[in-house]
């Protein structure tokens, strides 16, 4: 029978259903019992009840599943319970509906509440069937009846029960009865309908020879055994398409998910988008906090993407790489995708850090008209998204497509090997001058503070960032008497310094990492056109170069060198501000006095009348 599969703490409403239904079910169940006791039943028709008793109460039991999940299951007892009623009465059927019912309850140890609503309801099921009995009355000699009173009884057994379920799980989970009333009809209904059939054959085979209800146990187990394997099999599909961590759909289910929703949308006329979501630097997450932590993260982020109301499948087809089928065209599907960086930036992660995702959005017949052309878009969207700053989603466009071609990514490929090449060069500065080494680190990460103060984008932001790395380069060939003299330095000497620039430029030749080669030449020209090596001033000298002179400048005045102690940040700014126009970039100066006051190393000051410039950065 459907079962209530409740805990305490019911709703004021569902007490009053459970108060319903027993206030219902005591008056039938005392009924029945006094009817027996003024007229009993002889001793052969007593043995035979006794013995539908006994098999109602086995079958309640040994419940059979229906579902994977073992919370549906149907109890074969309904074939013994209504063959009673039109063998022996109402009567019998009611007391051996509720004495079946709760004994089982008593066995599994349910709570009371759920006892006595689950008897009371399985009672008044069992009244209801009756209903049939009443209008035409007993015919044992007639098969056409018998079988007319079980369908309709039948009927009348599963209405009353599967109502008054319905409307508990809808009190309680506060959910609408009708669907939860069309999805138990479904899942048990032909369960029910085919042991409406066995009632009728067993109170046809009872009537015709007590001794011939043994033939009933082949389709009783006939039933079971199909029951069972079929759930069986479902269980084993359904394990051959979940992934066993997250309980989504794997890269198999994926694969047939998408393209049956590509063919309905198609068949339909209707759209379809599909979102590829990577959790970002997940390998950061297993490192730091352990596999199992990681783990626990997918599990998180899976069920944050099974939110969608228009999903037609979430999937994890790789380590940290997840899909999501929307049934919807590219702008509700957007809406989709940020309403989900809200529940991922609100969520609270087992690790107890926060986690960023990058997805790549594509949608049919726009962006891609068959499955291998929509994975396509999809994937070069999430590139995109992944290699300008992750924690961002990514629409595909025509552009994204050029921007990702074979050719481009592999030219992508060589320009960072390229890029790792020229960082492996900073390795030489430090051994020539651990100075110069730190001070290269130190200005690259001021460069890139300036950068982000002048919103420059992530690409340039890096180029700052390694330019300022490798704007010392060309000291490798400055003698260190030279870069260490604590007096003041010969014509000869200056000139050696300041031909660094143009030799730090030359050993990146041939590198193609413009324009860090171009910086790094010109980090010594200055506003007023002052500078080295080409005396280029204001706006012809290239910005990371404006950039580079800046951050250069502060750091080597608030640093100690051989021939001085350094500066306090709030002079070294006084300095800058004063040669803004002349020297420096104003709105460089600007930007690297506002990141300073940020950090809180200095104030808002006035220009003053220190003088700290010296022979390295002048």
């Amino acid at each position: 029978m459907p079962d209530l599969a409740l805990q305490t703490g019911y709703p004021p409403r569902l007490r009053a259903l459970i108060a319903t239904a027993l206030a219902l079910a005591i008056p039938v169940v005392v009924g029945a019992g006094v009817s027996i006791g003024l007229d009993p039943p002889g001793p052969e028709e007593g043995l035979a009840v006794l013995l539908f008793l006994s098999l109602a109460l086995v079958a309640e039991l040994k419940p059979v599943p229906l579902e994977e999940d073992n919370l549906s299951t149907v109890s074969l007892a309904f074939v013994f319970i209504l063959a009673s009623v039109i063998l022996f009465g109402w009567q019998e059927a009611v007391l051996i509906a509720a004495i079946s019912a709760l004994t089982a309850q008593l066995v599994e140890r349910k709570p009371f509440d759920r006892t006595v609503f689950n008897t009371s309801v399985y009672s008044l099921s069992a009244f209801a069937a009756a209903l049939p009995v009443f209008v035409l009355g007993p015919s044992m000699d007639n098969p056409l009846t018998i079988t007319v009173e079980a369908l309709i009884g039948g009927a009348a057994f599963v209405a009353v029960n599967f109502a008054f379920i319905s409307l508990a799980i809808s009190f309680h989970q506060r959910l609408p009865v009708i669907p939860l009333l069309t999805e138990e009809l479904r899942l048990v209904g032909p369960a029910f309908a085919i042991q409406a059939f066995l009632a009728a054959l067993a109170a046809a085979l009872w009537a015709t020879d007590a001794r011939l209800l043994v033939l009933m146990a082949g389709p009783l187990f006939t039933v079971t055994l199909y029951q069972r394997s079929s759930l069986a099999t479902r269980r084993a599909t359904r394990d051959a398409y979940t992934d066993s961590l997250t309980l989504i759909g794997n890269n198999r289910a994926y694969e047939l998910g998408l393209a049956t929703a590509l063919d309905a949308a198609a068949d339909g006329g209707t759209r379809l988008s599909l979102c590829l979501v990577d959790v970002d630097d997940f390998k950061r997450i297993n490192d730091t906090y352990g596999h199992p932590l990681g783990d626990q993260v997918l599990v998180e982020i899976a069920r944050l993407l099974g939110s969608a109301p228009d999903s037609v499948g979430t999937f994890r087809f790789g380590g940290d790489e997840f899909a999501v089928v929307l049934a919807c065209g590219e702008v509700q599907a957007r809406r989709h995708v940020e309403a989900l960086y809200q529940r991922v930036s609100a969520a609270s992660f087992s690790h107890g850090a926060a986690v960023t995702v990058s997805v790549g959005l594509a949608s049919y017949p726009d962006q891609g008209d068959d499955v291998a052309s929509l994975e396509r878009a999809a994937d070069s969207a999430l590139y995109w998204a992944k290699h300008s700053g992750k924690n961002r989603y990514c629409t595909y466009s025509p552009a994204i497509a050029e921007a990702f071609s074979p050719a481009e990514l592999e030219r992508r490929a060589e320009h960072q090997a390229r890029l790792r090449a020229a960082e492996n060069l900073i390795r030489v500065v430090d051994a020539k001058d651990e100075y110069t080494g730190a001070h290269s680190e130190r200005v690259a990460l001021l460069v890139e503070a300036v950068a982000r103060k002048l919103e420059v984008d992530d690409e340039q932001v890096e180029q700052l960032k390694l330019a300022g790395r490798l704007h010392d380069l060309g000291k490798i060939a400055i003698p260190d008497r030279v870069l260490q003299k604590p007096g003041a330095l010969t014509p000869y000497e200056e000139h050696q310094l300041a031909h660094h620039p143009e030799l730090g430029a030359s050993l990146l030749d041939g590198m193609d990492i413009r324009p860090v080669d171009v910086w790094i030449r010109h980090h010594h020209e200055h506003w007023d056109g002052s500078g080295y090596p080409f005396g280029l001033e204001g706006e012809e000298i290239p910005f990371g170069s404006r950039v580079i002179l800046v951050a250069d400048a502060y750091d080597a005045m608030t640093t100690d060198r051989s021939y001085r102690e350094a500066a306090d940040p709030q002079d070294a700014l006084v300095e800058l501000r004063r040669q803004a126009g002349v020297q420096f970039d104003p709105t460089v100066v600007a930007a690297l006095a506002a990141h300073l006051e940020d950090v809180g190393l200095v104030s808002s000051v006035e220009v003053g009348e220190v003088v700290l410039l010296d022979r390295q950065v002048a």
